[in-house]
């Protein structure tokens, strides 16, 4: 009893939190749909409903929520009904822009459209956006819906994922944030050793004696190249 005391109140609180006043006859419907969850899934499902959803949730999708699902005709019968209500949705409401841009649009129209869930949006997010389902031809129906049908069947074990587990801090920041007697120690660099300069011979002027043995040795070279050229 107190078991049952624990959910009943939780179940309460959860819909006070969506301004739901189901009746006592309704709370313990929902005991018995949730009978085969144990205490901690039973908590994480209430959890996650006040976090990700805007409706007060069936027990159905409380169980979706934490991965455990009805039976297969329950599921299969859910997707094809929010496979309907998108077709319907998409061929009212979604519209291109100027710039080629499918998005959700009243037009003409003084009614704004209706919220499709957030399961929904999300599956159409992961199957390709508003222009996927906006221009689908009959050739590519089956196809698209058989994607729609997948993402949305994972939907409620994909949300159930921690973000945490798949981020990772950039090294920078491990490292900055690891003790600071685990942080990298620096090393030391020897330094590098540089070449002596050489000092640029300057040449000195000829002497006398230089000089005329240069010219001797021109005046024998233009001798040479006079001769050659008589011949």
């Amino acid at each position: 009893m107190d078991r049952e005391k624990q959910r009943l109140s939780k179940l309460g609180a959860l819909a006070n939190i969506f301004g739901a006043e189901p009746t006592g006859a309704v709370l313990d419907m929902y005991l018995q749909a949730l009978n085969d969850l144990t205490d901690e899934q039973f908590i994480r499902a209430v959890t996650l409903a006040i976090q990700t959803l805007k409706f007060f949730p069936k027990p159905a999708e409380l169980r979706e929520l934490i991965g455990v699902a009805g039976s297969s005709l329950d599921q299969k019968s859910e997707s094809h009904k929010a496979w309907d209500i998108l077709l319907s949705f998409v061929s009212k409401w979604v519209q291109s822009n100027t710039e080629g841009t499918y998005r959700i649009s009243r037009g003409v129209r003084s009614s704004e459209p209706p919220e499709l869930s957030q399961r929904i949006l999300d599956t159409v997010r992961r199957t390709g956006g508003w222009k996927t389902y906006k221009c689908m031809t009959n050739d590519d129906y089956p196809f698209v819906q058989k994607r729609f049908f997948e993402e949305y069947a994972v939907w409620s074990a994909v949300e159930a994922i921690e973000p945490g587990r798949l981020l990772t801090a950039p090294t920078v920041m491990r490292a900055l944030a690891a003790p600071r007697a685990e942080w990298p120690k620096p090393t030391a660099t020897k330094p590098q050793e540089t070449l002596p300069l050489k000092a640029k011979v300057i040449p000195q002027p000829l002497t006398e004696v230089q000089l005329r043995d240069r010219r001797e040795i021109l005046k024998q070279q233009v001798e040479t190249i006079v001769n050659r050229t008589r011949h």
